[in-house]
C-alpha cells in the first residue's frame, strides 16, 4: 500500500513538473534572444511567470521527495515520464504548433519505454533494503567526478550551446539528486539528524543547482518537450542504475529476464528522445531559421564580392 501512495505522489509531482517546465520555458525564451547567460538571471528573477514556474517545480520536487520517502528510487523516478505528454500538449497549444506524427511517435516511445521500466522496476526492487555508508560514499564520489566532467565539457562547448548536452547533463545530475534524497530521508527517519551524511547533503544541493542551471540553458536552445523528455528518461535510468548496482536495492525478483526487459524499455525510451530532438515541430522551425540566416549571410557576402569585382 505504501508503494502505491508513493506512485500517486509521483504522478502529482509529474503534473507539477510539466506545468512548471512549460511556464519557465516561456519566461526564459521571452527574456533571451539567444543562448542564456548569467547576465539574464536578474531579469528572470523579476519575471513573475518564471517565479511561478519555479514554485510549481519546487512543489513537484517536494511531492517527489515525499514519494521517495515511501518507496525506492527505482519505483518513483520512472513515473515522471507522464510529464512529457502533458508538456507536449501544453507547449503545442501555447505556440500553436501542429504536432506531427513523428513527434507523437517519439512521445509514445518515451511513455511506453518509461512505463515498461516502471513495471520491471517494481518487480526488481526490495524496498526494505537499506544501503550502507560505503555505498553512499561511492555515490558522492561519483557525483563529484561528474560535476568536474560537466564543468570541463561546458568550457569546451560554451560557444555552441548544444541543447542535448544540457538535457542529458541535467538528467544525470537529477538522477544523482534523487538517489541522495532517498539516502538522506532514510537516514533522517531511521536515526535522526545525527545519522545524516552532510557531505551527501552538500553534493545534493550542488547537483540540484547545477542541474537547474543546465535546464534553463536547455530552455533557451530547444523546446520544453525535449527538456522534459530527456529528464524523464535519463533521470530514472541513472537513479535505477545507481539503486540496483551501487545501493544494493535489487531484490530476489531481479533476474536476467527483468534486466533485459529494463534494458529494452530504456532503449525504446532513448529512441523516443532522439526522435523528438530531430522531428519536433519547433526543432524543425529553428533548424529552418538557422539555414535561412546562413543563406542570407552567404547571399550578402556574395553580393558584396560581386560589387567589389564590378568596381
Amino acid at each position: 500500500m505504501t508503494q502505491w501512495i508513493a506512485v500517486a505522489l509521483a504522478i502529482a509531482s509529474a503534473v507539477c513538473l510539466a506545468v512548471g517546465t512549460q511556464t519557465q520555458s516561456t519566461a526564459v525564451t521571452g527574456e533571451t534572444s539567444g543562448a542564456l547567460n548569467p547576465r539574464n538571471l536578474p531579469a528572470l528573477l523579476r519575471n513573475g511567470r518564471w517565479l511561478l514556474g519555479t514554485g510549481l517545480l519546487a512543489l513537484g520536487m517536494a511531492l517527489n521527495v515525499s514519494a521517495l520517502a515511501l518507496a525506492t528510487v527505482t519505483v518513483v523516478q520512472p513515473i515522471g515520464v507522464i510529464a512529457l505528454v502533458i508538456t507536449t500538449l501544453l507547449h503545442a497549444r501555447h505556440r500553436r504548433l501542429t504536432i506531427n506524427r513523428r513527434t507523437w511517435l517519439a512521445v509514445a516511445l518515451c511513455t511506453l519505454g518509461g512505463a515498461g521500466f516502471v513495471v520491471c522496476a517494481v518487480s526488481a526492487t526490495d524496498p526494505t533494503r537499506h544501503p550502507d555508508e560505503g555505498a553512499q560514499n561511492v555515490v558522492v564520489l561519483m557525483l563529484l567526478g561528474l560535476v568536474v566532467l560537466i564543468g570541463i565539457i561546458e568550457v569546451v562547448l560554451r560557444r555552441h550551446r548544444i541543447s542535448m548536452f544540457y538535457v542529458i547533463g541535467a538528467g544525470v545530475l537529477y538522477g544523482f539528486v534523487a538517489v541522495l534524497v532517498r539516502l538522506t530521508m532514510t537516514a533522517l527517519t531511521s536515526g535522526g539528524l545525527g545519522a545524516v551524511n552532510w557531505l551527501s547533503v552538500l553534493m545534493l544541493l550542488v547537483a540540484a543547482v547545477l542541474g537547474g542551471w543546465m535546464v534553463q540553458c536547455a530552455y533557451s536552445s530547444g523546446p520544453p518537450d525535449l527538456v522534459i523528455a530527456g529528464l524523464t528518461v535519463v533521470d530514472p535510468m541513472v537513479g535505477v542504475a545507481l539503486g540496483l548496482l551501487v545501493l544494493g536495492e535489487a531484490g530476489p525478483g531481479f533476474t536476467g529476464g527483468i534486466a533485459v526487459g529494463m534494458g529494452l524499455a530504456g532503449v525504446v525510451a532513448i529512441v523516443g528522445v532522439v526522435l523528438l530532438s530531430q522531428f519536433h515541430p519547433e526543432v524543425i522551425q529553428r533548424r529552418a531559421a538557422r539555414r535561412a540566416r546562413s543563406g542570407t549571410r552567404d547571399g550578402g557576402t556574395g553580393q558584396q564580392a560581386a560589387s567589389a569585382t564590378e568596381d
